[in-house]
């Protein structure tokens, strides 16, 4: 009699030792949702935790913005193809290695799409993470007048690339350079 007790316990202690099912479906669809544009719609807050894409963009905007800006090279496109996806990148140095370019990068800054004088207090918010698409706001003030530069972000080979810049009069940089 203790033997079947002691069998029967044993049975449901190995029933109840056995491993979950693997809930690959369930991870898949979330990554599929991920993707959607509804994430990127939705703008994180200020407190919301940073990732990757916005620290390219923090990098860029802190690190590069009067000294080594990516936009005044001209002999190295190595910085170039740091920040930016390819098409990107071969718009912005194709446009300056022509003698005539068609932004005047010694009065523009295309970080910001005016003159550096009048750019002041910038802000790089937390980035909208969709998948393989992120957005980050970058806020600043241009003549004490607060605008914002729209940033999209393509992750391409595990690296985040920047692939356009919406400016606040509406036009973007990829428009600009063609």
């Amino acid at each position: 009699m203790n033997a079947l007790k002691l069998i029967l316990v044993f049975v449901l202690f190995s029933f109840s030792c056995q491993t979950k099912p693997k809930q690959e479906k369930t991870e898949a669809t979330a990554t599929m949702q991920d993707d959607s544009a509804g994430s990127l719609a939705k703008r994180p807050g200020p407190d919301a935790p940073r990732s990757a894409a916005d620290r390219l963009v923090r990098a860029l905007y802190f690190e590069h913005n009067t000294k080594e800006n990516p936009f005044r090279e001209t002999k190295d496109r190595s910085l170039v193809d740091q920040y930016f996806a390819k098409p990107t990148a071969d718009l912005i140095w194709n446009d300056a290695q022509q003698g005539t370019s068609k932004v005047n990068r010694t009065k523009t800054n295309l970080l910001f799409n005016a003159p550096d004088v009048a750019v002041k207090k910038t802000w790089v918010e937390p980035a909208a993470v969709g998948g393989t698409r992120a957005i980050v706001y970058v806020t600043f003030q241009n003549n004490s007048k607060p605008e914002e530069v729209k940033v999209d972000l393509q992750q391409i080979n595990g690296r985040w690339r920047i692939t356009d810049m919406t400016y606040p009069n509406g036009k973007q940089l990829t428009q600009l350079l063609q």
